[in-house]
């Protein structure tokens, strides 16, 4: 209920700052599908007038998989971590060692199924230059992407990697902001790049949870 909240929350404050956007993307997963649905469904309510965009699921944005953690506790991630770096690593420091974190769940996984780092960045990129120069044959204009927190992260690591703590939680239906100068220059090595920057970055600006 807190999640459908925020979603909607953060739809009505995009309608109010009559934000378009050319097209909306999510993640798969069901819980991506559902928050993109609420945040437009709550901005149409508020303008009407405001293009409702087509709505493209897409697995290239899907969070990290871990493999034999995937649905257990978290307790249990952070001693795996533990012992893949030898010691308690506080959060901020496992961000800054984004792609040793990755590497420390795939070596414990037995299932083959958990990511290494350089997967993540590549699926990752693939879609980000694959939307920016698809847009950018379309017209151009301002894509939403429903994603996860690790996602948004890896985002953020691999645009500019000193901000990677800013903000140390990404809160739900927050908004990060990447920005792509010419789209039509894209190709499956231009993420990260030139091309791409990182504007702000978890901001909770847009969201009126008072409605």
């Amino acid at each position: 209920e807190a999640g459908v909240r925020d979603a909607r929350a953060c739809g009505r404050g995009l309608a109010r700052a009559g934000v378009e956007f050319a097209a909306a993307y999510s993640s798969d997963l069901g819980r991506a599908v559902q928050t993109m649905g609420e945040l437009l469904s709550a901005r149409s309510e508020v303008a009407p007038e405001l293009a409702l965009p087509s709505r493209i699921s897409d697995s290239r944005i899907r969070e990290w998989c871990y493999g034999d953690l995937e649905a257990r506790p978290g307790t249990l991630m952070r001693d795996v971590l533990n012992e893949g770096f030898g010691r308690d690593m506080p959060f901020e420091e496992l961000n800054v060692r984004l792609p040793e974190t990755a590497g420390a769940i795939k070596r414990w996984d037995a299932s083959g199924k958990a990511e290494g780092w350089e997967q993540i960045k590549a699926r990752l990129g693939d879609f980000y230059c694959d939307v920016a120069r698809k847009v950018a044959l379309s017209g151009g204009g301002n894509v939403l992407v429903v994603t996860h927190s690790f996602v948004i992260r890896s985002t953020m690591y691999l645009l500019d990697s000193a901000r990677v703590n800013d903000p140390v939680k990404i809160e739900n239906a927050s908004v990060t902001k990447v920005t792509c100068d010419d789209g039509l220059a894209c190709d499956a090595g231009a993420f990260p790049g030139a091309l791409f920057a990182l504007g702000e970055t978890g901001s909770t600006s847009f969201l009126d949870s008072h409605l």
